[in-house]
């Protein structure tokens, strides 16, 4: 599996704007996980992708996500991007 459908599987089972629907598209956070994708081979621990990720979200929606809501979410991904 590579990284970017890791990634969104995890995004979007999080929904952290809470923009899918199951009738509307799914690709609604592409920009998102793209970025998010390309920050993986630079980022050196899951504190660092956590602030990254709420920083990606920030740049897209200017909504501040909280550190403790994008930890469990970077772990996840840096877990799994571990095994890819």
């Amino acid at each position: 599996m590579d990284e970017y459908k890791v990634v969104k599987s995890i995004i979007d089972e999080w929904d952290p704007i809470g923009l899918l629907d199951p009738e509307g598209p799914e690709n609604e956070y592409n920009p998102e996980i793209k970025d998010i994708v390309a920050l993986l081979p630079n980022v050196e621990s899951v504190d660092e992708l956590a602030l990254r990720i709420r920083q990606v979200f920030i740049k897209w929606f200017e909504i501040f996500l909280s550190i403790e809501k994008c930890y469990p979410i970077a772990l996840k991904i840096w877990e799994a991007a571990k095994k890819t």
